[in-house]
C-alpha cells in the first residue's frame, strides 16, 4: 500500500527506486511446504471475519534462516520482506494462485546493519521485531524497524535497506519505562489521509502500565502522545498494521507449556486512538493449537488485484526445531 512519508518522526535522507531485488541480499534455498487448512483435519475456511487462503511451511538448511518477526509487502504487493530478532533481513517473491499462496521464489537473507555501517555484536541491538515499509508517491522508499530490547525506531534508506546504514528515530519523551525484553514489538504507519494523519505507532509487547493494560505511543503527526491498549486473557502484543481506511489490527500471541500457542487479531476503530486513551476492540479471530499456527509474530496487509484485503501472518520459530516457520494468509471479509 501506498503511503506518505509525512508520518515519519523527522526527515530522513532516501534514495529515489522501489524496494525491489537489493544488492545486499544473498540467495539462500527455501522450501515451500503448502497448508492446505486452517483447522486439522477439516476444510472449513471461514474463521471469525476472515477467510483462510492457504499457507505454507517455510524450511531451509541455512543456519541464519528463521525467527521472523516482522512482515510487510513491497509496493509491487508481491515481494515481501520480513526481519528476524537474530538481525537478518529476508525477501521472496510470493507465488500465488487464484489467491492462495504456493511457493516462494527469489528468496534473500541479509545482515541487517547498526548506525556504524556494521553489523552489531550483541542479540539486544539486532533484536528486531516490527517492519513497516514506506512507499511515497514521489518514489521514495523506506523501512522502519522497532526494536525490543533497545527500545528503538531505525529507518533503513531504500532501495537497497540489506546496504543502507540505518538512522535512529528520535523518540518522544514520554516512550520510557519499558521492560528491557517486552519493548517495542509492534510498528504501523496510518494512512496519511485521516484521524491521524500518517503517523507512526508503536505498541510494547508486555510493558504494561498502572491498570495492567499494554502502552502504546502514537510517536507523530497530530495527535501525539500515549494510549493504553487493553489487555486480556493474558495475550501480549506481536505486530499491528493499519488497514486502508484506517482501523488498526493488533497481532497478540499467547504461549503455555500446557496449551501451546494462541493468536488472535483485534480491530481497533481509528478513531479511538488518542493521548489518554483506552483502546479496545473486537476479534477477527482467534485460533489455538488446533489450527495450523506457531509463535505468530509478524502481520501485513496489502490490497489484491481484485480489491480484496489480504492478511499475511509469519511466525517466529525461535531456531526451534520443535517450532515451524509458517507463512498464513487470510482474507478480511466485507
Amino acid at each position: 500500500m501506498r503511503r506518505a512519508l509525512a508520518g515519519v518522526l523527522f526527515a530522513v535522507a532516501f534514495s529515489q527506486g522501489s524496494l525491489a531485488a537489493p544488492a545486499g541480499f544473498a540467495p539462500i534455498a527455501v522450501r515451500t511446504i503448502p497448508i492446505a487448512t486452517f483447522l486439522a483435519g477439516d476444510a472449513e475456511t471461514h474463521f471469525g471475519s476472515l477467510e483462510f487462503r492457504g499457507g505454507l511451511e517455510l524450511v531451509s538448511r541455512d543456519g541464519a534462516f528463521g525467527a521472523l518477526s516482522g512482515l510487510d509487502f513491497a509496493a509491487d504487493g508481491k515481494t515481501l520482506y520480513a526481519v528476524a530478532d537474530t538481525g537478518f533481513w529476508f525477501a521472496a517473491r510470493l507465488v500465488e494462485q487464484d489467491g492462495r499462496p504456493v511457493g516462494l521464489e527469489d528468496a534473500k537473507l541479509a545482515a541487517m546493519l547498526g548506525g556504524d555501517g556494521k553489523p552489531p555484536a550483541t542479540k539486544a541491538a539486532n533484536d528486531a521485531e516490527g517492519l513497516r515499509l514506506i512507499h511515497d508517491e514521489d518514489g521514495g522508499d523506506m523501512a522502519l524497524v522497532s526494536y525490543e530490547q533497545t527500545v528503538a525506531v531505525r529507518a533503513f534508506a531504500g532501495p537497497d535497506v540489506a546496504g543502507a546504514t540505518p538512522k535512529r528515530l528520535t523518540l518522544p519523551k514520554f516512550v520510557k519505562g519499558l521492560r528491557r525484553n517486552q519493548g517495542l514489538e509492534a510498528i504501523a504507519v496510518a494512512p496519511a489521509v485521516g484521524a491521524l494523519g500518517g503517523a507512526t505507532v508503536v505498541i510494547a509487547e508486555r510493558s504494561l502500565d498502572a491498570n495492567g493494560n499494554h502502552r502504546g505511543f502514537i510517536l507523530s503527526g497530530p495527535k501525539t502522545g500515549a494510549f493504553a491498549l487493553r489487555r486480556s486473557d493474558d495475550f501480549d502484543v506481536s505486530d499491528a498494521v493499519f488497514l486502508p481506511e484506517g482501523d488498526l489490527l493488533v497481532l497478540e500471541r499467547r504461549f503455555s507449556f500446557s496449551a501451546g500457542f494462541a493468536m488472535r487479531i483485534r480491530r481497533i476503530a481509528v478513531g479511538d486512538i488518542r493521548p489518554g486513551a483506552l483502546v479496545d476492540g473486537p476479534n477477527l479471530i482467534e485460533a489455538d493449537d488446533r489450527n495450523q499456527i506457531d509463535n505468530m509474530e509478524g502481520l501485513a496487509v496489502r490490497l489484491a488485484e481484485n480489491g480484496e484485503t489480504l492478511l499475511t501472518l509469519v511466525s517466529d520459530d525461535n531456531h526451534n526445531l520443535l517450532q515451524r516457520t509458517l507463512l498464513l494468509q487470510f482474507a478480511l471479509k466485507p
